[in-house]
């Protein structure tokens, strides 16, 4: 298992194109291959396998989905986190020609080689396909099934149902293997991405995976306590005001807050208390406030200024 990040390594940002990820791999293999640098190969190959590595994962559309929800990648025997593959060394590589895969595509673009298979494929694949999906603000927090359609350049249109995982926020991308425009010549499908655009939410506000509620209270709650409900993502629960409470005091509700698709963790919600006053007071409550000041005198600004 790795926990190394990915997109830091290649320097690029987590809702960085195909494209840009593998500008990204070609300017940093350009710059780090050990066959590149003589004179300090030992660092090098240190640099250029922790490169590779992070290549390995987010070059390739079904390791980066899994690594995006969980915040890590299984390498398989000799794949990706074990490089040059066992029983090889840097020299063995000459100037990249023994790579297979992507790699031997983007290293003959690097060196302007035509790599081992050399000249142009008739079979290409599809390209990827963007769709901007709204999504209200508690589906994005706890996931949700939902129904898109796709028309690809062939003009067919498909309903698919796509997982939004839990946590997404705007921008975010989801892909969707292998649904993206068909392949040319027999070439496989390009991906979907699912690019999240998340509702603002009436009284919830989220803060990173910790979300805010302000709750008013009546004088009388706040100044001899009692039990409020609130409501949550998950439905409503049940917090104790303590007396004397303050307005703009904060009460936690720990793990109500928002699923974190790297941590598997939860936030927590926050609820700010605000005092409300009543807008209309008749005579007699008049008397009772002025009769509690004088019994009950206190002075809110002392010490402020």
């Amino acid at each position: 298992m790795a926990s190394k990040d990915y997109y830091e390594i290649l320097g690029v940002q987590r809702n960085a194109t195909d494209e840009e990820i593998k500008k990204a791999y070609r300017a940093l293999a350009r710059k780090y291959h050990p066959d590149l640098h003589p004179n300090n190969k030992k660092e090098m190959e240190a640099k250029f396998k922790e490169i590779n590595e992070a290549y390995s994962v987010l070059g390739e559309p079904k390791k980066r989905s899994d690594y995006d929800l969980t915040g890590q990648a299984v390498f398989e025997p000799g794949m990706g986190g074990q490089y040059p593959p066992p029983g090889f060394e840097y020299e063995d590589f000459g100037p990249f020609g023994g790579m297979g895969g992507g790699f031997e595509d983007i290293f003959s673009e690097i060196f302007g080689g035509r790599g081992a298979r050399g000249g142009r494929r008739g079979a290409q694949r599809g390209a990827d396909l963007e769709y901007s999906l709204n999504l209200d603000f508690i589906n994005a927090a706890k996931g949700a099934d939902v129904k898109v359609t796709v028309t690809r350049r062939s003009k067919k249109a498909e309903t698919i149902t796509v997982k939004i995982p839990p946590g997404v926020e705007s921008g975010a991308r989801v892909r969707v293997a292998g649904k993206g425009d068909e392949g040319i010549d027999g070439g496989p499908n390009g991906d979907l991405y699912i690019i999240t655009v998340v509702k603002p939410h009436p009284y919830f506000k989220r803060v990173e995976n910790d979300v805010y509620l302000d709750c008013p209270v009546t004088i009388k709650e706040a100044v001899l306590g009692g039990e409020v409900k609130v409501p949550t993502i998950y439905g409503f629960s049940t917090i104790k005001i303590p007396q004397g409470t303050q307005s703009g005091q904060k009460m936690r509700l720990k793990g109500k807050g928002i699923l974190s698709p790297f941590s598997g963790l939860k936030g927590d919600e926050y609820v700010i208390v605000n005092i409300a006053t009543p807008k209309k007071t008749d005579q007699r409550a008049k008397e009772l406030i002025e009769e509690l000041d004088k019994i009950n005198p206190y002075e809110p600004r002392k010490g402020l200024w």
